[in-house]
């Protein structure tokens, strides 16, 4: 079974009542019209050797096995905030010649890891804490560590991220990382962005070699059919006190969310009742029919 490609990551614009926490350089400042806008005209125009793109990621790769504290392998187990944005920061160093990170740090930057996302595999989240566009803004790059760690684990199969074919997890992280670097470059320049739309696909082409903007990590809706063959739907058993429980699985995200027949329960759209149980997927028994 392949699973369908998804959006590789998304942009989401917040605002909030309270301001954002400052940036490393101090209190959050105004955006700088000049400085964007001549930041604008450079990445609207830049193109890039296909064989330059392709051995700066491999620098940058090489780069990070050796300056990362955690990441201490292709397909490594750990990973931190500090390897994020390193890693953003030499993308920004060698094709952006350290353009981005330094306007986008003077309103508010942070990088963050999410075990949560279990579907998209980043997101480039604007604040705004005034409430309006127009206004203080903040950015916040987060990747899920939920798909990284599942895909290249116990899954075997090609693995494609922004039309790239990647060998290792490291190499799947640098394509999610460059597809969220580019929402930063266009919600910092023009408040906006799609990754379905011409200008982002035509920016993470000429910059980083992407010629789609969707992932086909390894989900946990495939993982559990492949390893475990349970899929939304089954009916299924698990241990619970002692003795075992049966239901149908009705949700599947880091464990599948099991609904077990219990007129004590809560009721449904069926107009039955039942009690969830959060289940690990290798504590499943699927049931088959008789």
């Amino acid at each position: 079974m392949t699973s369908s490609k998804r959006p590789t990551g998304s942009t989401t614009a917040r605002s909030a009542k309270k301001p954002s926490r400052p940036s490393a350089t101090g209190t959050i400042r105004p955006r700088d019209p000049a400085k964007l806008s001549s930041l604008a005209g450079e990445v609207a125009l830049r193109k890039f050797k296909r064989a330059d793109v392709h051995r700066w990621q491999q620098e940058i790769h090489d780069q990070t096995l050796m300056l990362s504290r955690t990441i201490d392998r292709p397909n490594f187990s750990r990973v931190s905030n500090d390897d994020v944005s390193r890693m953003i920061r030499m993308y920004d160093d060698r094709f952006f010649d350290g353009k981005v990170l330094p306007l986008a740090r003077a309103e508010g930057m942070k990088f963050a890891l999410s075990s949560r996302m279990t579907s998209i595999a980043g997101k480039l989240v604007t604040h705004y804490p005034e409430g309006t566009h127009s206004g203080r803004r903040s950015f916040e790059l987060v990747l899920s560590t939920t798909l990284l760690f599942q895909t290249f684990e116990d899954v075997s199969r090609p693995v494609e991220v922004t039309g790239r074919l990647c060998k290792d997890r490291l190499e799947a992280m640098q394509r999610i990382a460059e597809h969220e670097f580019v929402h930063l470059i266009e919600m910092l320049i023009w408040n906006d962005g799609n990754c379905s739309e011409s200008r982002f696909q035509s920016i993470a082409l000429r910059y980083f070699d992407h010629t789609d903007f969707r992932h086909d990590l390894i989900t946990q809706r495939e993982r559990a059919a492949r390893k475990f063959d349970v899929r939304v739907g089954d009916q299924v058993r698990f241990a619970r006190d002692g003795h075992y429980l049966i239901g149908r699985v009705n949700r599947i995200t880091r464990r599948a969310t099991v609904l077990v027949p219990n007129p004590e329960g809560e009721k449904f759209a069926d107009g039955k009742r039942y009690v969830r149980y959060y289940v690990p997927l290798e504590k499943l028994q699927r049931v088959r029919a008789r």
